[in-house]
C-alpha cells in the first residue's frame, strides 16, 4: 500500500502548526505547502514511495545541560511530510503491540490534530507519578538508564519491528532508506528529533518490555528510562542483571553506569518530585502557571492570545514578575533546566514579553535553554517596534559572543529569528554576513530578506540559484514569492524541479 489522501493532507497540518520536530525552528516553507496542501497530495498519494528518495537533513549538536550534548536531526522537508504520514498511517500496528499504558508511558500512539501523533502530553509526569505511588509498596527502586539509546537502535531491528506491527514492504524500505541517509550509510541509529522518529525507536522496545515483564519483572518505562520495583536490595540487583542481560542479547544496548542506582523508598520519593517538570520554584510563579492553565485550558500547545486574557490577570503578571522568577532559577546552585525550559515553554504559549531582557542579558547561563528562548522570543506579544530594534541589536551582538560563535546550532537560534519577525530589522548587517556564512545560516539570512522585502538584494543572487545546497534553494523560492508577476514566472518556469515539494513550492510562489 502507499499514501492515502488523508494521510498526506494530516502530516502537512501537522507539521505546520507542530514544526517537523521539538528542537528546531519551523520550516517556513511548510506554510506554502499547506496554503495549496491539494497540489502536494496529487503528487505523492498513491504512488510507488521509491519515487521519492531521502533529501539532505541537517544535523547540529544540542546542549542538554552545561556539560552534555546530543546530536540533533533535521530532515529534508519533504521527507518530513512522507515519513509523518506513514507514521500516521500504519502506526497504531505498533500501538497495538505495546504494553499498556500503565507500564510504557512514552509515546502512546494517539494522533490529533491539535495535540499532535501521542496521547498524552503530560506523560513525562505521569510517569514519576505512578511510580511514586507504586514505589510505596516496595523497600528497594532500581532506576536505570539505557547508554545513548536513539543513536544504538540496530535499522535492522526497527526492520523486524515494522514487519511485525503490519508496515507494508514498501514503507518499511522507505524508511530504513531515509534511517540510512542520516547515518551515512551506517545500519545503526535513529535520528533525534524528528515526531515521528519517537514511535519508530518505541517499536524497538517492545521485544525488551515483553521478556522483562515475561520474568516477572515489575517494571515501568519512559523511553530509555526504567524503573524497577524490588522487595529487597538482593532482588534488585537479581533485577539488574538480568535487565542487562536482555538489553545485550536482544540488541546489543547497555546501561548507563553512573545513572544506574538503587533507592529506598525515601530516596525514590524525592527524586520522582526531582523529576516532575510542574513544580513551581516559588508562590509567584505558581500564580503565573495556573493563569496561563486557565486561558489555555491546560493545552500546552494553545497559544493565549494578548486580548483573550483579562486586564487583571495580565497584571499578575508583569514584566518584574516573570525577571524575578527566571533570576530565582539562574542564582540556584544546580540550575534546574529542565524545569525552567518547561516555564518557557509557558511563557511562549501567552507571549509575555517580560522574559526578553533577563534572557538575553543571561544567556551565557541559558545556553541548555537557547533553542526555548528563541522560540519565545518568536512568541513574544504587544512589543513595540523600537523595542524589537533594540532586541534585534541584542541577537546581533550575542552572534559575535564567544557562546555563539563556537556553537552552529545556536548561530541557527538566533538567526532564525530574524526571518519571523520584520521589526527586528537589523538586514543590511546580515546581508553584509552572507557570502562569509555557513550555508545553514546563509538560508537564514535568505529566509530573512523576505520577511524584510529585501527583494532587489535576493534579485542579486539569482545567477547564485544553481550552486545552492538544497535547504538555499527552497528558501530562495519562497523568498521569490515577493518579485513581480513577470520576473517570477520567467524564473521559476525554467528551473528543473522535479520533487514534489520544490515542485508545489514553486507554484505556490508564482501565485503569491
Amino acid at each position: 500500500m502507499s499514501l492515502t489522501s488523508d494521510s498526506v493532507h494530516w502530516a502537512i497540518k501537522f507539521v505546520q502548526n507542530h514544526a517537523d520536530g521539538d528542537l528546531f525552528p519551523k520550516i517556513l516553507e511548510f506554510e506554502a505547502i499547506n496554503a495549496i496542501a491539494d497540489e502536494f497530495v496529487k503528487l505523492v498519494e498513491g504512488k510507488d514511495l521509491s519515487l521519492f528518495p531521502p533529501g539532505s537533513c541537517r544535523r547540529f549538536i544540542v546542549p542538554k545541560d552545561e556539560i552534555a550534548y546530543r546530536q540533533a536531526t533535521q530532515l529534508d522537508p519533504q521527507d518530513s511530510i512522507i515519513l509523518t504520514a506513514l507514521i500516521y498511517q500504519y502506526g497504531q500496528g505498533i500501538e497495538n503491540r505495546r504494553l499498556p499504558k500503565t507500564r510504557v508511558f512514552s509515546y502512546r500512539f494517539q494522533p490529533d490534530a491539535n495535540l499532535g501523533l501521542y496521547a498524552s502530553q503530560t506523560a513525562w509526569n505521569d510517569f514519576w507519578q505512578s511510580a511514586y505511588q507504586e514505589s510505596k509498596k516496595f523497600n528497594t527502586i532500581l532506576y536505570c538508564d539505557i547508554a545513548d539509546f536513539y543513536n544504538q537502535i540496530y535499522h535492522h531491528t526497527i526492520e523486524n519491528q515494522l514487519i511485525a506491527s503490519g508496515f507494508p514492504n514498501q514503507t518499511i524500505k522507505w524508511i530504513i532508506s531515509l534511517l540510512e541517509s542520516t547515518t551515512v550509510g551506517v545500519s545503526r541509529g535513529v535520528p533525534i528529533g524528528p515526531h515521528a522518529i519517537h514511535l519508530i525507536a518505541e517499536s524497538t522496545m517492545i521485544p525488551i518490555d515483553n521478556s522483562l515483564f515475561a520474568s516477572g519483572i515489575n517494571f515501568m518505562r519512559f523511553a530509555d528510562d526504567i524503573v524497577i520495583f524490588c522487595n529487597s536490595p538482593s532482588s534488585a540487583r537479581r533485577a539488574l542483571a538480568s535487565i542487562a542481560s536482555t538489553l545485550d542479547k536482544q540488541q546489543r544496548l547497555m546501561l548507563q553506569r553512573h545513572k544506574t542506582k538503587f533507592y529506598d523508598t525515601d530516596q525514590f520519593g524525592n527524586l520522582c518530585r526531582s523529576m516532575v517538570e510542574d513544580r513551581p520554584i516559588s508562590d509567584e510563579e505558581d500564580q503565573v502557571l495556573k493563569i496561563i492553565k486557565k486561558y489555555s485550558h491546560g493545552n500546552p500547545y494553545a497559544i493565549v492570545y494578548y486580548n483573550a486574557i483579562s486586564e487583571e490577570d495580565w497584571r499578575k503578571i508583569s514584566g518584574d514578575t516573570i525577571s524575578s522568577i527566571i533570576r530565582e532559577y539562574i542564582e540556584e546552585s544546580e540550575i534546574d533546566y529542565i524545569r525552567l525550559r518547561w516555564f518557557y515553554r509557558r511563557l511562549t504559549q501567552i507571549g509575555h514579553p517580560g522574559a526578553i531582557d533577563i534572557s538575553l542579558d543571561n544567556i551565557a547561563n541559558l545556553t541548555p535553554c537557547f533553542a526555548n528562548i528563541c522560540t519565545y522570543l518568536a512568541s513574544v506579544q504587544s512589543v513595540e517596534q523600537e523595542q524589537w530594534v533594540q532586541i534585534g541589536e541584542k541577537l546581533l551582538y550575542l552572534l559575535e559572543s564567544n557562546e555563539v560563535q563556537g556553537n552552529e546550532y545556536f548561530r541557527l537560534s538566533i538567526l532564525s529569528l530574524f526571518t519571523k519577525n520584520q521589526h527586528i530589522n537589523h538586514f543590511s548587517n546580515l546581508a553584509r554576513q552572507y557570502t562569509s556564512s555557513e550555508p545553514f545560516a546563509r538560508r537564514e539570512i535568505l529566509l530573512s530578506a523576505k520577511q524584510n522585502l529585501a527583494f532587489d538584494w535576493l534579485r542579486e543572487y539569482k545567477e547564485s540559484y544553481q550552486t545552492m545546497d538544497s535547504w538555499q534553494k527552497t528558501a530562495y523560492i519562497y523568498g521569490f514569492s515577493g518579485f513581480p508577476k513577470d520576473e517570477k514566472m520567467y524564473f521559476l518556469n525554467r528551473l528543473n524541479l522535479s520533487r514534489p515539494f520544490d515542485a508545489v513550492l514553486a507554484k505556490w510562489a508564482k501565485k503569491a
